[in-house]
């Protein structure tokens, strides 16, 4: 009898009676829970982005204003002290960080202007 090991399903006694109760009750309930907090969970989750995007731009437009605030502070600060201790062809204080700081100045003079080039038949 060699087929005799496959004439009983090996789950049969693993999953019977209180046990395969429990575990089937156990799964329904994670997959009840699972389909009814889902919604909720992305509900908070979208309504937490949006909150954290909004304050954190409020936050950072602030921080940027006091750091330019600090910028002018320090420049107005440097430049009274050159002119006490300098002379005035020495006066050419310019603040670190500025907003052109990596524009490139090569372009500024004048636009771009492109070429037109017409084909030549013959």
């Amino acid at each position: 009898m060699i087929y005799s090991q496959f004439q009983q399903s090996p789950f049969q006694a693993r999953f019977s009676g209180v046990k395969g109760w429990m575990a089937f009750a156990i799964g329904i309930l994670v997959i009840t829970l699972a389909l009814i907090a889902l919604p909720f969970l992305l509900l908070f989750g979208a309504i937490s982005f949006i909150l954290l995007s909004l304050f954190g731009r409020l936050f950072l437009k602030r921080q940027l204003a006091k750091f330019q605030q600090q910028q002018a502070q320090s420049t107005n600060a440097s430049s009274q002290q050159q002119d006490s201790f300098s002379t005035p062809s020495e006066h050419q204080s310019q603040p670190i960080f500025t907003d052109n700081a990596f524009t490139d100045n090569r372009h500024q003079a004048k636009p771009h202007q492109g070429r037109t080039y017409e084909h030549d038949p013959s």
